[in-house]
């Protein structure tokens, strides 16, 4: 019964550290995100342009939401494989690889539902000019 609980106790510990290093590799990953929005918009300051809330807009920025969920999802497959490289014993879980898909599907999702808006959009912006020409 010992060996038992202490193979239990051990896998746990192994779990508890993956999600550690998702943790630490989600942090970066999710900066590099918000740089990169920081970035467009000093950007579009610079040049004078403004943002106005439209449906490119908001598509652009479910791509850009769905590119961080399906780099987390990735990462947290990633994560247990990246431990083993550092020398630490950790092995992907059934709850871990369930987590990682259900985020990794989430984010993959975002993203197609992103280009469908964008795709919406410019469809109807096409079909006002064509109303215009009228």
């Amino acid at each position: 019964m010992g060996i038992m609980d202490r193979a239990y106790i051990e896998d746990e510990i192994l779990t508890d550290i993956a999600v550690q290093l998702l943790v630490l590799e989600g942090v970066p990953v999710l900066a590099f995100v918000y740089y990169l929005l920081h970035k467009k918009q000093m950007y579009q300051l610079e040049k004078g342009i403004e943002e106005k809330d439209d449906r490119l807009i908001r598509s652009e920025r479910r791509i850009i939401n769905g590119l961080f969920l399906t780099l987390a999802g990735s990462s947290m497959i990633l994560a247990p494989s990246l431990a083993v490289l550092v020398g630490i014993e950790a092995h992907l879980s059934f709850e871990l690889l369930l987590a990682s898909l259900v985020v990794l599907c989430a984010g993959m999702a975002m993203i197609i539902g992103g280009e469908l808006i964008k795709y919406k959009a410019g469809f109807s912006k096409n079909r006002d000019s064509l109303v215009e020409l009228k």
